[in-house]
């Protein structure tokens, strides 16, 4: 039940979200007062005309007005957050309206309204209903208890998942692990990114025989390596600086250090930048990861475990078609190495993500950017993520595991909750603004592939995916060839293979022995 006494502040809120769409009354008023302001200009009297012709045609010209306006999106931005971008953006729009205005009158009668009205008319509404925003930003500033950024030293409330969404802790098997790790050298690519680090974390308890942790950033590696130190560890512990990239520095590495499991979590993740860099991705995400496989079979690895990602099912961007084609390469590995492929969505909180996105703009007491009312993510936490990917080091069954994550969650929400904590007596929908979807982004991802059948297994929070191989390794070497040949670093290049990752088609799609009868598909 409502409280009878509402805080005045929330009133305010409430009341500040709404003020985009009450500006339309006065706006009706701005264009009928500047037709009439130019009748009385050209005419010499303040009247309506009466002829019928003249009355259709200002009808057609105040709503081609009024359609430029609703258009232009300056009913969903609050005049708070209007900025110059804005402000011209609204205008071009008003400025559109007078261009149409003019072969609309003239489609109902070419003397009328006069030229003169419509040239006041344009002035009027430019002017007055771009002042009219400014006056209310001015005043909504003045008088709102607007957000203002912290001050300089001011902690910031970082937020964790289970903060927004409740989360059953992820039940892992740390004494198996611990028995299975014992006498084993543990390698991690990409150890000093979001997933790598927490994975060190975690392996340092289980206390391995070695634990070699590469890197290509010297900053990161630092940094773990200066946390690391302090934690209790019996085995070898070594930091090395590394580019999965670099063949014969990974194979000089492999030589030296004979690792029995390498967990590869190296992977370059920002979608829109790697729509700008395919190259990149094709080198970092599927040539690095095809050569560190081909090293593990080379040196007898007992377990390789790639960390992949729910694009790569159905993929609509470079990055996620990178890691699909990772994935197809990893199913065609024979043991030795026993290959685990593990997909699972974002990680809550990670380097570059949105989550980080939004406090640095809320910090800042700016509006934070959804892409799209509808677009939704999965989301982990980085401990369950890591936790369940060492998990799967106990089992053998399935090729692909995937992660029960929950519902995916909408990004919208999720920037509402992230401003609520931020500013509590602020309306959300004033501090969001909507940007457009960026390059090679879906609205929803996926974790299961139309040829994927999913099995349960006896961890609650893990479901196998059984499938034939998607093609054979000569089909997929034959196909990196053609992909290196268009990797130079050429616009035209660059785009011939955005096309080939996006539209993969390695000539020989002959697959493995079809799998023994499937049970049902499980309900994830």
């Amino acid at each position: 039940m409502p409280s009878p006494n509402p805080d005045p502040s929330s009133v305010w809120a409430r009341l500040r979200g709404r003020v985009p769409l009450m500006l339309a009354l006065p706006d009706a008023l701005i264009l009928f007062g500047g037709l009439l302001l130019g009748y009385r200009i050209r005419l010499g009297e303040w009247l309506w005309p009466h002829a019928t012709e003249w009355g259709t045609a200002s009808i057609l010209v105040l709503c081609a007005y009024g359609a430029a306006l609703v258009a232009s999106g300056v009913y969903r931005l609050s005049p708070r957050l209007m900025h110059l971008s804005e402000f011209t953006r609204v205008g071009l729009w008003l400025i559109g309206a007078w261009v149409l205005s003019i072969p609309l009158t003239y489609a109902v009668d070419p003397d009328v309204p006069p030229r003169g009205v419509m040239a006041v008319l344009g002035l009027v509404a430019l002017v007055g209903i771009l002042g009219l925003r400014a006056a209310t930003r001015g005043l909504l500033e003045a008088v709102s208890d607007a957000p203002e950024a912290p001050a300089p030293g001011t902690a910031i409330p970082t937020v964790r998942l289970d903060d927004l969404v409740p989360r059953a802790p992820v039940a892992v098997d740390r004494s198996a692990l611990r028995d299975v790790l014992s006498d084993r050298t543990v390698l991690v690519t990409g150890a000093g990114g979001s997933i790598g680090s927490e994975l060190s974390r975690q392996l340092i308890a289980l206390n391995p025989f070695r634990l070699a942790l590469v890197d290509v950033s010297e900053h990161s590696l630092y940094r773990l390596e200066t946390a690391l130190r302090a934690e209790r560890y019996d085995g070898d512990l070594e930091f090395c600086i590394a580019d999965v990239r670099d063949a014969s520095l990974m194979d000089d590495l492999f030589r030296r250090l004979r690792p029995d499991v390498v967990l590869h979590t190296a992977a370059y993740k920002h979608v829109p930048l790697m729509e700008r860099h395919p190259a990149e991705a094709f080198r970092n995400n599927t040539k690095a990861t095809v050569h560190l496989l081909r090293l593990c079979e080379e040196h007898a690895v007992d377990r390789f475990v790639y960390v992949s990602t729910d694009k790569a099912v159905n993929p609509a961007s470079v990055m996620g078609a990178t890691k699909q084609l990772s994935e197809w390469y990893v199913r065609t590995a024979e043991a030795p190495p026993h290959c685990t492929t593990v997909r699972f969505g974002n990680v809550f909180g990670t380097q570059g993500s949105v989550v980080p996105r939004f406090e640095e703009k809320l910090a800042a007491g700016e509006p934070v950017p959804v892409t799209h009312p509808d677009m939704e993510r999965y989301f982990m936490s980085p401990a369950e993520a890591c936790g369940l990917i060492l998990q799967t080091l106990l089992l053998k069954a399935h090729p692909t595991y995937i992660f029960r994550m929950g519902e995916p969650i909408k990004i919208q929400w999720l920037a509402e909750r992230l401003v609520e904590r931020w500013y509590p007596h602020v309306d959300p929908e004033t501090m969001i603004e909507y940007v457009g979807r960026r390059p090679g982004e879906k609205l929803s991802e996926e974790l299961v592939r139309d040829a994927e059948t999913l099995h349960s297994i006896d961890h609650p929070r893990i479901v196998g995916l059984n499938g034939p191989v998607p093609h054979t390794r000569s089909a997929l070497n034959a196909h990196l060839q053609r992909l290196q040949a268009v990797s130079d670093p050429t616009r035209e290049s660059r785009e011939q293979l955005r096309k080939l990752l996006l539209n993969a088609r390695p000539d020989d799609s002959a697959t493995a022995e079809p799998s023994p009868p499937e049970p049902p598909a499980l309900e994830l």
